[in-house]
């Protein structure tokens, strides 16, 4: 009876050692994406920030699509850098972490536009074409880290 006893005492620390471990490493993924993505947010917020001292918000809007492309990309290839083998598709979740990247910035600057200049300044057009050219530039970060990581194999 007492091996019994001994043999499910076991078996539930087991499970609840592994069921602990399990969680930890899935908080570390999130919080390596959320960092991953949160670092292409604040680099889009800190230059565009830059920018404004020295261009008008008016005429930089046009730049924001190619400064919110630059940080997809960077959200990609930060990604795979963290997570390695972590993700079966990387290119999918390197897709999905580009968009929340675009559509946190882009929210982000819309509100820092609207509390500085009184207006909105960035429209649904500019949007979508950001959100465009952010998913394919985020798949290119993410297609450049898994070139460089074969390579480093």
């Amino acid at each position: 009876m007492e091996k019994i006893h001994n043999l499910t005492h076991d078996f539930s620390k087991d499970l609840v050692t592994g069921a602990v471990n399990s969680i930890r490493s899935k908080s570390r993924l999130l919080g390596k994406v959320a960092t991953s993505i949160f670092t292409g947010v604040f680099g889009t917020v800190l230059i565009v920030l830059f920018l404004t001292t020295f261009i008008r918000s008016h005429e930089m809007v046009q730049y924001i699509p190619w400064i919110i492309a630059f940080n997809a990309a960077v959200t990609g290839y930060s990604l795979l850098q963290k997570t390695r083998d972590h993700f079966k598709n990387k290119q999918l979740s390197c897709i999905g972490a580009g968009i929340l990247n675009i559509i946190t910035a882009y929210s982000a600057l819309s509100m820092l536009f609207f509390y500085s200049e009184g207006e909105y300044l960035l429209g649904l057009w500019g949007f979508l074409f950001s959100l465009i050219i952010g998913v394919v530039f985020s798949e290119l970060g993410a297609l450049l880290a898994i070139k460089y990581f074969n390579l480093n194999k």
